[in-house]
């Protein structure tokens, strides 16, 4: 009897590591599937959005539009974003998007997110990093389009009507 516990306690460290990683393992099955869920369900509403429109991408805004000359591509402005400094500004038009020199339309963008700016003064660099708000565009191809609160005049609810009227 004596060396059965012997030999349980010796077998008891690789029990113990197989047990974590076996967990390990688990939890990232778990976290992979349930962010491809949710990755899902907001393709699903950009199929919605698109099927509404007669299969066309394109922004859906219910607020006032700026005064600007529409796009010979894209059609009319709807949204304008300017930047902090200089003279940029990100152009939403109906059906695609103009920032900088990046001219994408919106049937080539998989997903859209919005991490949100929290208001409040910033004190230190780490704060206004962490505070700081992000309209992630994924495009298809090429590299992700982040409007960034350093960058651009950031209004919450102006990025997630974007977001939303995109469909996502």
């Amino acid at each position: 009897m004596n060396t059965m516990l012997m030999r349980f306690l010796l077998c008891l460290p690789a029990i113990i590591f197989l047990l974590l990683v076996i967990g390990s393992v688990a939890f990232c099955v778990w976290y992979f599937k349930a962010f491809y869920a949710e990755r899902a369900e907001r393709q699903k509403k950009s199929e919605e959005q698109r099927k509404r429109n007669g299969g066309e991408c394109i922004l859906e805004w219910a607020g006032s539009l700026p005064d600007g000359a529409p796009d010979a591509e894209f059609g009319k402005l709807v949204v304008e974003i300017p930047q902090k400094r200089g003279g940029g500004v990100a152009r939403f038009y109906k059906k695609g998007l103009v920032l900088e020199q990046k001219r994408l339309p919106y049937s080539e963008i998989k997903d859209v997110l919005c991490v949100e700016a929290v208001p409040g003064a910033k004190h230190t660099a780490k704060q206004a990093v962490r505070d700081m708000g992000v309209l992630w565009i994924y495009p298809k191809k090429g590299a992700t389009i982040g409007l960034r609160e350093m960058s651009y005049h950031f209004d919450n609810e102006i990025m997630n009507q974007i977001k939303r009227g995109l469909g996502f």
